[in-house]
């Protein structure tokens, strides 16, 4: 039970969130730093964006480096676009995909219009728990899954 549970974990698709980045193409690229929590598993990221808070922005999925440690792998199957409120002190993406994988097994996760909460005036984002739908995968991986939290630090 615990491996597919690990594979629900990391095989999720999206905020986290995920965290999980996009080609840059803004003129003042930035950096984020994110962790996605799921059943007792957390796996970190970094990745460069294509801009900086408040500015509308995309994670660049292909800068993505991950570290989640004990055999268990998390990609980001899209790069998600992050819309900033400050006002409401809100960022928002429309769709985080993520995949993840463990002992040979890959289950890909998508999250839908995942909206984290700005700490203080700092630009880090929390949010949490996500649903994550299966959009791919083995049969060990469950239809939906959470994402318990996922935190995004914006630079």
């Amino acid at each position: 039970m615990r491996p597919r549970m690990l594979l629900a974990g990391f095989g999720i698709a999206a905020v986290t969130a995920g965290f999980t980045t996009a080609t840059a193409h803004a003129a003042a690229p930035g950096t984020v730093d994110g962790t996605l929590a799921a059943l007792g598993y957390s796996c970190g990221f970094t990745a460069a964006t294509s801009d900086t808070p408040p500015n509308t922005l995309t994670i660049d999925q292909s800068t993505v480096v991950p570290d989640c440690g004990g055999g268990v792998q998390l990609t980001l199957g899209n790069s998600p676009t992050f819309t900033f409120d400050d006002t409401a002190g809100t960022a928002s993406a429309a769709e985080i995909d993520l995949s993840g994988g463990a002992l040979g097994i890959t289950c890909t996760y998508q999250v839908s219009d995942a909206t984290l909460t700005r700490s203080g005036t700092t630009r880090t984002y929390n949010g949490g728990p996500f649903t994550a739908t299966k959009t791919a995968g083995s049969g060990l991986c469950p239809a939906t899954t959470s994402v318990d939290t996922a935190t995004f630090d914006f630079h």
